[in-house]
């Protein structure tokens, strides 16, 4: 049997007999190993072998096997031979063969061949077989094909339409190609119609461009587009007397000087001073008669300031939250 390259749908029967007398046919089989081995290599286990039993009551003993792996040849090679080796504990083994083959016209397509003509060789060919897809119009030109040395009697309607254009398209190509030059060096030379639009702005028409661009679509964090967002913000909110912040950036800045860090000292904040100062002067006191004060905040939720004291009120540790 003789299968073309490629081709991954195709079955091939066997008969199965008893493996004793060789003659009695089995039937209700399943759960085959199949191992096959292509142009010379060495035998390799079907995956997942495909076997139906054709009709147990009509065919008993036939079975087909579909023909889905290593089923394309080697480059280069137009025909391989490739063998199946069937086995099952109840059954005798069988051998089977092949033919892989290159197919040298698209599967499935007949050629028509007229006799008696002397462009057979033309003409044999049916007007379906060249396609769009058979014939790369890119690669035909102007030079590769002279004039009028293929008519419309030698091809079919189809295969001339292709090359008709292709020349237009290989023309228009050629013409684009000898301006090439002349553009690069910028000396004149009109430019095709194709491509017209393409030559260098000006530095002034650049600068025009870039000042003229909307500003809605450059806001990208951290960029000089998004400074520009900003100062317009401040400069659109205006009062009777000028520029006038708003509430929320007051408060932005406002925030962003209390919690500056070490703005007091090292480690001390301008917001955590004057939590301490305020609960120094205005929180609740306990332990006063005592070697250990504690000085609540103004809100009395926690202790801002706790402190070991000696009889004449001298600190000698101190600890502070002002979180």
């Amino acid at each position: 049997m003789r299968i073309p390259s490629g081709v991954t749908d195709q079955f091939i029967y066997f008969v199965a007999v008893d493996a004793t007398d060789l003659k009695t046919r089995e039937t209700a089989l399943s759960s085959f190993t199949v191992y096959r081995s292509r142009n010379g290599a060495a035998a390799a286990a079907m995956t997942t072998p495909t076997v139906n039993e054709t009709d147990a009551t009509n065919m008993p003993g036939v079975y087909e096997l579909l023909l889905d792996e290593d089923m394309s040849i080697a480059s280069g090679n137009d025909s391989e031979e490739m063998v199946f080796h069937i086995t099952h504990a109840g059954m005798a083994p069988v051998t089977r063969t092949i033919e892989l083959y290159r197919p040298k016209i698209t599967a499935g397509e007949t050629l028509t061949v007229s006799s008696g003509n002397g462009n057979s060789a033309v003409q044999s060919i049916a007007a379906n077989a060249i396609t769009e897809s058979s014939i790369n119009t890119a690669a035909i030109t102007a030079n590769k094909i002279a004039a009028n040395s293929i008519g419309a009697s030698e091809l079919a309607g189809d295969a001339v339409s292709e090359i008709q254009s292709g020349l237009a398209t290989a023309a228009a190509l050629a013409a684009v190609d000898t301006n090439v030059d002349a553009i690069l060096v910028d000396t004149g030379t009109t430019i095709p119609a194709q491509i017209t639009g393409l030559n260098d702005p000006t530095a002034a028409a650049i600068a025009d461009a870039v000042w003229d661009e909307a500003q809605s679509g450059h806001v990208t964090a951290g960029s000089f587009g998004e400074i520009a967002t900003e100062i317009a913000a401040i400069l659109a909110d205006t009062g009777t007397d000028g520029v006038v912040i708003s509430s929320a950036t007051a408060n932005a800045i406002a925030a962003a000087l209390l919690d500056l860090a070490n703005g007091i000292e090292t480690g001390v904040t301008l917001r955590q001073a004057q939590r301490i100062q305020l609960s120094s002067a205005a929180g609740k006191l306990s332990g006063a008669a005592t070697t250990s004060i504690a000085i609540r905040d103004v809100g009395d939720s926690k202790d801002r300031i706790t402190a070991t004291v000696d009889a004449n009120g001298n600190r000698s540790a101190v600890t502070l939250d002002a979180t």
